[in-house]
């Protein structure tokens, strides 16, 4: 049976044990994970992966909600590669490993399994977004910049994250991994650079969106949960709270525009 080249689905909570006769890249996208490869275990955060070659027994576990993207390379490879590529692309998979992803790769990761969520029965989308990310680990392997911690918060490459990743309800553990960071060392760096603290500036980039889907006319409980609100009334918290009104009012105002 040919496997999909890349696919996101999420770990059931019951410990499995398999391999396969492809290789298999796996990134953990949202949650945590439990891997062990050769008897190496190792818990999995959001940005973080492993290499699994082909025929390498390995054994896996979801710890709570999770999501995880994987890139299957069959062998021999299928004919949306060449043999070039396959040769440079399969040595990734020379030995098993696991990795942390820089800050743009979680970015990368992170867009192309929204596409592959948009479009779960595109093959050719799916081949290319397995392809890309194949790619670009295998640039960050080779210019061995994985372990590069925490030395510049870049505040961009966070709003990208955060933006990309704003219905998932990130925590701000999840952004501490991003910048290679402890949450202790996160909190103080981001105050210090924005002068607020991460769990005001995710509720800003909240309310910020949630005022945008508004004005467009998607409905109150559709944007608290494309907002990543627990709920439709902790929305209306925040909206009350900080704006003074409710959701529902504010988007009249719009609408009698």
């Amino acid at each position: 049976m040919t496997q999909p080249d890349s696919d996101v689905f999420s770990l059931p909570t019951e410990a499995h044990a398999h391999d396969h006769d492809y290789h298999q890249l796996v990134v953990v996208l949202d949650g945590n994970t439990d891997f062990e490869i050769q008897g190496k275990g190792k818990q999995l955060h959001i940005g973080e992966g492993c290499i699994l070659p082909s025929a390498n027994s390995h054994a896996f576990a979801g710890l709570g909600d999770n999501q995880i993207m994987v890139v299957n390379l069959p062998i021999p490879p299928q004919k949306s590669i060449t043999d070039e590529e396959y040769e440079v692309v399969s040595r990734l998979f020379d030995q098993a490993a696991y990795f942390q992803l820089n800050p743009r790769l979680q970015i990368l990761a992170s867009a192309l399994s929204g596409e592959l969520q948009q479009y779960p029965n595109d093959s050719i989308l799916a081949r290319a977004c397995g392809n890309t990310l194949l790619s670009a680990i295998r640039h960050q392997m080779n210019n061995k910049d994985v372990r590069s911690r925490g030395n510049h918060l870049d505040i961009d490459k966070l709003d990208q994250f955060i933006e990309l990743n704003l219905s998932r309800r990130v925590h701000i553990d999840q952004l501490a991994n991003f910048c290679f960071l402890s949450v202790s060392q996160f909190h103080e760096r981001f105050k210090d650079r924005t002068g607020m603290t991460p769990h005001q500036y995710l509720m800003r980039k909240r309310l910020e969106r949630a005022q945008d889907l508004l004005r467009d006319g998607f409905p109150p409980i559709q944007v608290a949960e494309m907002c990543g609100f627990s709920s439709q009334s902790a929305m209306t918290n925040v909206f009350s709270q900080i704006l003074g009104i409710t959701p529902l009012k504010y988007q009249k105002q719009f609408s009698n525009r």
